[in-house]
C-alpha cells in the first residue's frame, strides 16, 4: 500500500451540510433566505453552506458550485457531508449530482432526496398546496419539465398529470419545458369548452424567478396571456416578505420547507450507518 500522510489536526466529528440549488440573482432569492433561516434554526450545531448548480448564477453571485463547496469542507477537516438539493423531481440533474458527490475524494457524502422523490411525498406536498385551489374556476399546476425524452423525471411528470386531473375535477397540469407542454394544456382547455372563465396558476417551482416572470406571467406569449386570449380571467397568489411582494412558489409553503428538512434529517441518519 502506498504510504499516506495521516491527517490528524482539525478533523471535524460532525458532518456538514451543503444546500444545493439552481440559484438566482433576482429578488426571488427570498425563498432561499427563508429556508436558510429554517435550516439553521433546526440544525444549530451544523456547519451549513450553499452551492449553486447554475454556472451563470454562480458568476453573478459569487456562490460556489457543489464541487467547490465540498472541496472547501474537505480542506477544513470535514470527513462527512450531507448534500440536500432543492430540486423538485428526481431527474437527470439529480442523478448527475448523486454520481458527482458520491465519487468526491476525501468525503463521505449522503445525498438528500428531492421534494417529490416518493409518491408519499407527492401526497404530502399536494395536500399542502390544495387549500390554495379555487372552486369557481380551474387550477393549473405548472412544473419545470425537461426537454430530454429519456429523462427519468418524465415518468413523474406523466404521473402528476394523471394525479391532478383525476383527483381534482377542476385541475390541469403542464410543464414549461417538457411534456405535457403548455400547448397541449391550452388545446385541452379549449376543447373542454368550459363554462367557467377563471383560472389560477400554481407554480410547482421552488422560487418565483425568471420562469414565473417570463413563461407564466409576462404580458406577451406567456401562459397567462394565452389564457386571457381564450377569455379567462387569470390570477395567482402573492405573498409578502420583508417589504417585498412575491408570487407564491413552493418555497413559501412552510410544509414544503419542513419536507426538505425531513430529507436532510434522513441524509444525516444515513451518514451514521453507511
Amino acid at each position: 500500500m502506498k504510504e499516506r500522510k495521516l491527517k490528524k489536526r482539525n478533523l471535524k466529528d460532525s458532518p456538514a451540510l451543503v444546500i444545493a440549488s439552481f440559484g438566482t440573482a433576482s429578488k426571488a432569492k427570498a425563498a432561499y433566505e427563508i429556508f436558510d433561516a429554517d435550516v439553521r434554526a433546526h440544525f444549530p450545531d451544523k456547519h451549513i453552506v450553499w452551492a449553486y448548480t447554475s454556472e451563470i448564477v454562480r458568476e453573478k453571485t459569487g456562490t460556489p458550485g457543489v464541487l467547490q463547496a465540498l472541496a472547501s469542507l474537505e480542506e477544513h477537516g470535514y470527513r462527512r457531508a450531507a448534500v440536500q438539493p432543492l430540486q423538485i423531481v428526481p431527474g437527470t440533474e439529480y442523478t448527475e449530482l448523486v454520481e458527482m458527490c458520491g465519487n468526491f475524494p476525501g468525503l463521505r457524502v449522503a445525498m438528500g432526496e428531492t421534494l417529490l422523490h416518493r409518491w408519499q411525498f407527492v401526497d404530502e406536498v399536494i395536500a399542502a398546496i390544495e387549500h390554495d385551489f379555487i372552486t369557481d374556476g380551474i387550477n393549473i399546476a405548472i412544473a419545470h419539465g425537461t426537454p430530454l425524452c429519456a429523462d427519468p423525471a418524465n415518468t413523474l411528470y406523466q404521473g402528476l398529470d394523471a394525479y391532478f386531473t383525476h383527483k381534482f375535477p377542476n385541475c390541469y397540469f403542464a410543464t414549461i419545458d417538457g411534456m405535457p407542454s403548455m400547448d397541449i394544456l391550452l388545446n385541452k382547455i379549449a376543447a373542454a369548452r368550459l363554462s367557467v372563465k377563471r383560472a389560477r396558476l400554481i407554480p410547482l417551482l421552488y422560487v418565483s424567478g425568471l420562469h414565473v416572470e417570463k413563461d407564466l406571467l409576462a404580458d406577451q406569449n406567456s401562459l397567462k396571456a394565452r389564457l386571457q386570449a381564450l377569455g379567462f380571467e387569470v390570477d395567482y397568489l402573492n405573498i409578502r416578505h420583508e417589504g417585498g411582494v412575491f408570487v407564491k412558489s413552493l418555497g413559501f409553503y412552510e410544509e414544503v420547507r419542513r419536507a426538505f428538512i425531513n430529507r436532510i434529517e434522513r441524509a444525516f441518519t444515513l451518514l451514521n450507518y453507511y
